[in-house]
């Protein structure tokens, strides 16, 4: 069996946007943009650029995964409008970084927030918790797309209600003035615009993941770019309404000082209840982003094995489960792998994902120019608002991702840049080897 099953509808693919999209940035990241920014004014300008990146790179998207509704998303668009090479290369950075860097670290992520409600001495600590996390999840999604999502589903629905509670509650009651805080000072406005920027597009990426299953997408010339538009407008609303009441309750130096942003903003609006409560939601956030993230992320790898550009196996399907079964454990057991290596440093895991995640998102969004133009005779039944602008928009922006990522975290993207040149190494030596063989033939 090589087919994967079209069993997704409407609700289930905009909940994987928005699944895929919230994870564990918005507990965290608007603490790191309040640190970078000298106003509130500055944090909830970044976040609005963000929500219009977000915004720009869905619609770009929807008319590619419209245009092309296979399995591998931005892999396809890459292999039809660039080639081979960068196509694997996509696939490559997705197993060994971009992906499983993700999953290792937002499952210790989770790890972190289950420790503060029982122990995990037992299991091995923070490292036995995500360990166990990423192999049940694994096995989830190996039993087919169906228990995937239905998961997927129940936490995303749990953290857009625990977020929509947060707005709601901030909007309503009133704590009175923030407190006087001693903040960190703000470095130099473009600098600080650099770090801030990337820590909004860490936490806006992800949109792209519906794209990656849209060979089990059902109608999905017509329910893929519904989904993208439904769930981006969702995420946006929720982001700028939890920065806006983070900044009401906290202020920008209690914001820039916090440590639990949505925490702290809860105990200050309704007491600790409050606190415990959001913890937990923020908790399931982060444990359905990485169940989201397994689902996906394997059907990159399942379209390069289909290929034959790298482990064929790959491309399988469970002729029981319809699931990519092969490729799932090749992200399962990578992601682990990373996760023992680097003793679960959640900061080595992520700050090199940005730099590689962005290359590929602006590299896909850029197909979009090449297709119009090589595959004019293609049926596009959704055709992206504001071309040219809006796709350039978005590959601009991509571009100043990458640039700030080597700005802020220049180590891990020198690791990435190695870890890219390895691919192109591999890619060559293997078209090598094929070539030689044929010959001999």
């Amino acid at each position: 069996m090589t087919e994967l099953r079209r069993e997704l509808g409407l609700f289930s693919a905009a909940l994987l946007v928005v699944g895929g999209i919230i994870g564990s940035g918005i507990f965290f990241t608007p603490a790191e943009t309040a640190r970078a920014l000298p106003t509130a004014g500055w944090v909830l300008g970044i976040w609005t650029l963000g929500g219009f990146v977000a915004l720009a790179g869905a619609l770009t998207y929807a008319e590619l995964g419209a245009m092309m509704p296979e399995a591998g998303g931005g892999y396809v668009y890459v292999r039809e409008a660039f080639g081979r090479l960068p196509a694997f290369l996509l696939g490559w950075m997705t197993l060994l970084l971009i992906a499983s860097g993700a999953i290792a670290a937002v499952a210790m992520g989770f790890a972190g927030y289950l420790e503060r409600f029982i122990s995990i001495d037992a299991v091995g600590g923070r490292i036995g918790v995500a360990s166990i996390t990423i192999v049940a999840l694994t096995i989830t999604n190996y039993l087919g797309v169906k228990p995937g999502t239905v998961t997927a589903n129940i936490f995303t629905l749990s953290k857009i209600a625990a977020l929509s509670a947060l707005i709601v509650i901030g909007l309503a009651v009133s704590p009175g003035a923030p407190p006087a805080i001693v903040a960190p000072t703000a470095p130099p406005l473009a600098q600080g615009i650099a770090a801030a920027f990337v820590a909004v597009l860490f936490t806006i990426g992800g949109w792209q993941q519906t794209n990656m299953v849209a060979g089990e997408i059902r109608d999905p010339e017509r329910t893929l770019p519904k989904a993208l538009a439904v769930g981006i407008g969702i995420v946006i609303a929720v982001y700028l309404g939890a920065n806006v009441v983070y900044l009401k309750v906290l202020g920008r130096d209690g914001l820039a000082a916090s440590t639990a942003v949505a925490a702290d903003t809860m105990s200050r609006l309704i007491g600790p209840a409050g606190a415990t409560a959001i913890t937990v939601a923020a908790m399931l956030s982060i444990f359905g982003f990485v169940n989201v993230a397994l689902l996906t992320n394997a059907r990159v790898l399942y379209a390069l094995g289909q290929d034959g550009a790298f482990l064929p196996s790959a491309g399988k399907v469970h002729p029981r489960f319809g699931s990519p079964h092969i490729a799932l454990m090749m992200l399962g057991g990578w992601s682990l792998v990373l996760l023992l290596a680097t003793r679960g440093t959640i900061g080595t895991l992520l700050s090199g994902v940005v730099f590689a995640d962005w290359i590929f998102f602006g590299l896909g969004a850029a197909s979009v120019f090449v297709l119009r133009r090589t595959r004019p005779d293609l049926h596009r039944p959704y055709r992206v608002l504001g071309y040219p602008w809006l796709p350039a928009f978005f590959v601009l922006s991509a571009v100043v991702g990458i640039i700030s990522a080597y700005v802020s975290a220049l180590k891990m993207s020198l690791v990435g840049t190695a870890m890219l040149a390895a691919g192109v190494a591999l890619y060559k030596w293997r078209s090598t080897a094929i070539a030689t063989n044929s010959s001999a033939r």
